[in-house]
């Protein structure tokens, strides 16, 4: 464009050479060229403006609509437990070193519809036992930790939530916005366990849920018409296990039907109602009843059983209450106000099977064949405290304590502690740790300490034979079992987020 005009003036400026016959002509025709170059930079500028705006939108399009938002959360681990049963036998492990990495992804082409998934990455350093070559997790080297990485192997993906999120903004012209999603859901880190976790709150109470799992919910906000300031009602939904016949394991081609002969579908099904919520203060309950649970028969438990497939043995009810208050008083001082206080009681009763394998499956909690059909209700309590460290800039501390009954079950497989979930425990459980910011919110760490006082059998386990709740002392005196009486694990751990 710049060789345009100056090939224009030097045009112009020949023409007026050869036809001015005065001074008063050359100067109008000065002036003419003043004005045509004025009014092609005018052009110019218009076009590398609309080019740049151009360009901008451009960009902002693809930062902001066409492209996942990625995050990272990366931490290493270092974990000392131990296990003493009940004949005194001890047994630990000093140096568990571990790296955990989460790989998050949003995504939000519309307003009203969001996508959240999340890739996970768990592995203790090195190669792990359990994973050996040889051993029936991992028949070859294919999976040998030191060539893994730029092995050819099965490309496994573990993803740990993958869903989408769709918000309304009323039901049936009432102002009740409302959400739908389904796919891997966030079911764990939930309310109250988030604390300690040092992460916000995903969906579901941690005192009884605590476990990854594929479903749907609805949810409904119904402050505006209540109003009662957070009140909200979810509806959730989901399967833990499906029967379904795997692809050429069939020798007639029926892949993916019903199987009488395998474990029936696993589904659970319930609600949250948080009943008030005014940033401070909270309060929310939850209820779910799962059908054909999951467990082992006696015979299945014995030493030269092959065969661990799972048999349903019933269902459960589940329900919970925690009330939180995310600062004492109001003004009261300083460190009040950044203190959260929490307690929460949750209960449970079984459901199971009356005519369970021909009467080869005992009692559900019990283990006793003459109770077969027998339903038992189980509880616990939990409480806990976070407040300024004071001796640093930004540090938490934290106290937990929990306590099961004999016949408590929660469904917190998923709880992050590599002694077998707290909160599951049928005894005491006690906790404490202290978290401290690094380098703002990218970089922190934790030091934590967790003991468990069992009192009963079968705490962690699944639901049949092998959760069975005895005393420990009765156990290990029937000459069964040696079960574990306590256990302990301290973490400490560097973390980053970004």
């Amino acid at each position: 464009m710049r060789k345009m005009i100056g090939l224009s003036v030097a045009a112009v400026l020949v023409a007026s050479v050869a036809s001015a016959s005065t001074v008063e002509d050359l100067k109008a025709e000065l002036e003419a060229l003043k004005k045509e170059v004025a009014a092609l930079k005018k052009q110019t500028k218009g076009l590398k403006a609309k080019r740049i705006k151009k360009q901008m939108s451009e960009l902002k399009a693809a930062a902001l609509h066409d492209n996942i938002k990625w995050s990272i959360d990366f931490r290493s681990s270092y974990d000392a437990i131990s296990y003493k049963h009940a004949s005194g036998l001890k047994r630990d492990k000093s140096d568990v070193i571990s790296n955990r990495m989460w790989l998050g992804m949003k995504y939000a082409p519309l307003s009203n519809l969001s996508f959240f998934g999340q890739l996970s990455y768990n592995k203790l350093f090195g190669q792990s036992q359990s994973a050996q070559p040889g051993s029936i997790h991992n028949p070859g080297f294919n999976y040998f930790d030191w060539i893994v990485g730029d092995n050819a192997t099965d490309g496994t993906l573990k993803v740990r939530q993958a869903y989408f999120v769709y918000f309304g903004d009323s039901v049936l012209g009432a102002n009740i916005p409302w959400t739908a999603s389904i796919g891997r859901r966030p079911s764990t880190n939930g309310f109250l366990v988030n604390y300690r976790d040092d992460d916000k709150a995903a969906s579901p109470i941690g005192h009884n849920i605590n476990v990854e799992f594929d479903g749907a919910s609805f949810g409904f906000d119904i402050s505006n018409i209540t109003n009662v300031s957070g009140m909200y009602f979810k509806i959730c939904m989901g399967r833990g296990f499906t029967n379904a016949v795997p692809r050429f394991a069939s020798q007639t081609g029926d892949d993916y039907v019903n199987e009488k002969d395998y474990t029936a579908d696993n589904d659970m099904a319930g609600f949250i109602f948080k009943p008030y919520d005014d940033g401070q203060y909270k309060v929310i309950t939850n209820y779910f009843y799962s059908w054909n649970l999951l467990g082992f028969s006696p015979e299945q438990l014995m030493p030269d059983n092959t065969n661990w497939d799972f048999q349903s043995v019933g269902g459960m009810h589940g329900w919970a209450i925690s009330a939180i208050a995310e600062g004492v008083g109001d003004g009261i001082n300083d460190f009040l106000d950044d203190t959260v206080l929490f307690v929460s009681y949750a209960g449970n009763k079984t459901d199971p099977k009356s005519d369970q394998f021909m009467l080869t499956m005992p009692n559900m909690m019990t283990g006793d064949m003459s109770e077969m059909g027998k339903s038992h209700t189980g509880w616990s309590i939990y409480a806990g405290a976070q407040f300024p460290a004071m001796i640093t800039d930004e540090g938490r501390i934290g106290l937990e304590y929990n306590h099961g009954s004999k016949y408590w079950r929660s469904m917190t497989y998923g709880e992050d502690t590599l002694i077998g979930s707290k909160l599951a425990a049928r005894g005491d459980a006690y906790e404490v740790y202290f978290t401290q910011p690094l380098l703002g919110k990218v970089l922190s760490m934790q030091l934590r300490y967790t003991y468990i006082d069992y009192k009963y059998t079968g705490s962690n386990s699944f639901f049949g034979a092998d959760g069975v709740a005895m005393d420990i002392d009765d156990a290990y005196a029937s000459g069964m079992m040696d079960p574990v009486d306590k256990a302990q694990d301290f973490r400490a751990y560097i973390r980053y987020r970004y």
